[in-house]
């Protein structure tokens, strides 16, 4: 098997940090989606009690005891419908946060993951690059000293 390298350290990072993402878009739209399907639900019923009403009134429309106590269910269901429709957009809401939080903890990790692995990517690049180290002596030639990297440094030197 091959040995695992910085930069696939700093892939593989970036991947998380794409799931992690990805994850919590799905999760978001699978609530909404669930709260769509209720408010459907909910709309089809009122259409359905409402139908049920006007058929009531109008099958006795002088009797108004009858229609008073029709209209009266109609509008406890209604407020049922609503109540209900409240409460689960409250759960909804609740294990979103949920997975808001984990999802960020995810990100979080994922983006120190990727930083670090950056950084060692760049060490090591700076280290076996020829270049760099000319690009670091013109640099402090031209007073535009780049600070240098704590490896490179002398045990004995002290810092200006």
């Amino acid at each position: 098997m091959a040995e695992t390298t910085q930069s696939d350290h700093y892939f593989q990072a970036l991947l998380a940090s794409y799931d992690a993402l990805a994850q919590a878009m799905e999760q978001a739209s699978e609530r909404g989606i669930t709260l769509s399907r209720q408010l459907i639900a909910d709309v089809q019923a009122g259409q359905r009690q409402s139908l049920e009403l006007a058929r009531q009134m109008a099958a006795n429309p002088s009797d108004m005891a009858a229609a008073y106590s029709a209209v009266m269910e109609t509008v406890v269901a209604a407020q049922s419908q609503a109540l209900e429709f409240t409460q689960a957009a409250y759960r909804e809401a609740l294990a979103a946060s949920g997975e808001a939080r984990e999802a960020l903890d995810a990100l979080l990790a994922a983006s120190r993951a990727a930083a670090e692995a950056a950084l060692s990517l760049s060490r090591d690049w700076q280290n076996s690059n020829p270049w760099s180290d000319l690009m670091r002596q013109g640099m402090a030639t031209f007073g535009m000293a780049a600070p240098e990297p704590p490896a490179a440094e002398p045990a004995g030197k002290a810092s200006a």
